[in-house]
């Protein structure tokens, strides 16, 4: 048997186990919540973004088409046609084309950026759950089982010799 200090030592440890087992699911919990948190942000800026350079390039069509028409209608009303005129119009349309290869590249170099963000907060949700382990199985099987040896439990007995008598004591009362 036991002795009570022994006893109380083993509950504490499982205990103590078990509280660390909850704090540690408490905190991946919650380093899952933040992490899909800054997940969303970043989708949302991502989106907004997107949108953002739809709705430039949109304008900057519209606004090259006014540019095409005002230059064609100031030829047509000044009298003056040929290669001049093909030329002025080649270039409205370059710097739109241009403008717009700009404006993705620059888009493809922000949804770059947010998805190593992205990666970024994945290795920060990883970092947080690491922070706090859960508890070690064999790690509490060794300090009980070291409290029960301090305690005296295993002291002055040999179970293999004991089981081995008892077997030896059975064979000759059954005989």
């Amino acid at each position: 048997m036991c002795d009570p200090a022994t006893i109380l030592s083993a509950m504490t440890t499982i205990a103590a186990a078990d509280e660390q087992q909850k704090q540690a699911r408490r905190n991946e919990e919650s380093s899952n919540a933040a992490y899909l948190s800054d997940a969303r942000q970043l989708n949302l800026r991502q989106r907004q973004e997107e949108e953002a350079e739809s709705q430039r390039g949109q304008e900057a069509d519209i606004q090259a088409m006014r540019d095409v028409a005002k230059a064609k209608t100031a030829a047509g009303e000044s009298g003056v046609a040929g290669l001049s005129v093909d030329a002025l119009m080649s270039d409205i349309m370059r710097q739109n084309m241009f403008d717009d290869t700009k404006a993705s590249s620059n888009l493809s170099a922000t949804k770059a950026q947010i998805a190593e963000q992205k990666k970024g907060a994945e290795a920060s949700r990883q970092s947080r759950i690491n922070q706090v382990p859960y508890p070690s199985f064999a790690a509490n099987a060794l300090q009980i089982g070291g409290a029960a040896y301090e305690g005296g439990y295993f002291k002055g007995t040999t179970p293999y010799a004991d089981r081995l008598a008892k077997n030896k004591l059975k064979k000759l009362t059954a005989n």
